[in-house]
């Protein structure tokens, strides 16, 4: 990457951060970005655990795969307008640790009211939550396999 080149486009760092990690829209509030957030990745989870619990119908690889990329095309329409739908804090903290080494400095954490701690703590509570959910809901109601016989 052309480090001049930054320093022409944006001397302030400011626009350019969000090509590495997820930012806010500048009207949602982090109650909102958290909330989207949190619900984002507890439906992600929610979809894996029954995309690949066996005991569905299993969708075969070709099925699981199809299914894993409209469910993720999907989050993104829903949500990626409000927080860039990080649904993973691995997909935003480190892309910002890069960024506040490479030159960001500390705003990368101070930005829009101290954002950065929402993708970490809300996908993080959101992913417990959606696989906690799917485990209620399904996963103990589907019948027990039935002991063999001698």
């Amino acid at each position: 990457m052309q480090y001049q080149n930054l320093n022409v486009i944006d001397p302030h760092r400011e626009t350019t951060q969000s090509s590495f990690s997820t930012y806010p829209s500048d009207n949602i509030s982090n109650y909102t970005a958290f909330y989207t957030e949190f619900i984002g990745t507890a439906m992600l989870v929610l979809s894996i655990y029954a995309i690949t619990d066996q005991r569905n119908r299993p969708a075969g690889p070709v099925g699981s795969a199809f299914a894993f990329c409209l469910m993720i095309m999907a989050l993104g329409m829903a949500f990626g307008m409000n927080t860039g739908y990080a649904v993973n804090p691995a997909r935003d903290f480190g892309p910002r640790l890069f960024t506040f080494c490479a030159g960001w400095g500390s705003k990368v954490f101070t930005i829009r009211n101290y954002y950065f701690w929402i993708p970490i703590v809300a996908d993080s509570l959101g992913g417990v939550c959606g696989g906690g959910l799917y485990r209620i809901l399904v996963e103990i109601h589907h019948p027990q396999p039935q002991a063999a016989l001698l």
